[in-house]
């Protein structure tokens, strides 16, 4: 009878035991599996921070959508301007409308010693980037100078992030529209005004995803604006320059006092004649004025 008892007993503790082992044996998997992950997080923390609070990740940044323009002139001599025209446009055709595109050319002679141009680029960042670093060279090796170089940009970062946002908004309805049209059949109005509001939606999308292309497109290439300009060049300067420009001035100045006295005479005519015959009317009016005068009795 006590080894009945005895094994009823062992047989009872036994099955107390196996959940309790088993899930201690899971407890003990789960901080297994637990530990590399906590090891990482507190691998990279500061000491002091260890045995704390886990600190809170860092939040993320965002790279600025930036859309750059450059204005750059070129001075060089009459005849050079034209052929650093045609060679920067040939240079930016040869790249390919991927990566290079001509948006305007001009080139226009106010006389022999008087030749100006105008050029604007629009081109990817890498390419434009070496072309501008060749400018000086190029216009040095047809005897002009660069004059002037500057940049400008603007961030469109906000506009196109606030366009992406308002283009998953509106698709959303749309989608939302045109299940209600497929799946809720209605009265024919009804199914009218859901319909022009879906058109209405889809036109506001195609017009957000215009504009969310020509902003992408000003961030992925650059526009350049070129000049290029004869004046100053022609001859360097010496020490009788000043006296040679003071007699060119000298028509200038001749042409310049003619006008004056043109202006002046053609505001005093007007005048002129209106006093002149005021003064004749006095003049015929006077003599009959003291006739009558002379003639009236004396009164005592």
């Amino acid at each position: 009878m006590r080894v009945v008892v005895f094994l009823a007993a062992s047989l009872i503790l036994s099955a107390c035991s196996q959940p309790a082992e088993r899930s201690a044996e899971v407890a003990s998997q789960e901080a297994a599996s637990m530990a590399p992950a906590a090891l990482a997080d507190t691998a990279g923390a500061p000491a002091d921070a260890r045995g704390g609070a886990a600190p809170q990740a860092p939040l993320p940044v965002s790279i600025p959508m930036l859309a750059y323009s450059y204005d750059y002139a070129i001075s060089a001599p009459p005849k050079a301007i034209r052929a650093l025209v045609t060679r920067h446009e040939t240079a930016c055709a040869n790249a390919g409308a991927a990566v290079c595109q001509v948006v305007g050319s001009s080139v226009s002679e106010a006389g022999e010693d008087r030749v100006s141009g105008a050029l604007t680029l629009r081109a990817t960042p890498v390419w434009l980037k070496r072309f501008r670093e060749s400018l000086s060279a190029e216009a040095k090796t047809h005897g002009g100078r660069l004059v002037r170089a500057a940049v400008e940009s603007e961030d469109l970062s906000r506009r196109i992030v606030d366009s992406e946002a308002a283009l998953r908004a509106r698709t959303t309805l749309r989608d939302r529209l045109q299940g209600l049209l497929a799946s809720r059949p209605g009265k024919l109005s009804e199914l009218l005004e859901v319909e022009r509001e879906l058109a209405r939606v889809q036109g506001e999308i195609d017009a957000t995803q215009s504009e969310l292309t020509m902003m992408r497109g000003r961030v992925a290439t650059s526009e350049m604006r070129l000049t290029y300009e004869s004046g100053g060049v022609l001859a360097p300067e010496g020490a009788w320059s000043p006296v040679g420009r003071a007699f060119g001035d000298v028509a200038d100045i001749l042409a310049g006092t003619l006008a004056a006295m043109i202006r002046t005479v053609a505001v005093l005519a007007p005048w002129v004649l209106v006093i002149g015959g005021l003064l004749w009317v006095f003049r015929r009016r006077l003599p009959r004025w003291g006739r009558k005068t002379k003639d009236a009795p004396k009164v005592d």
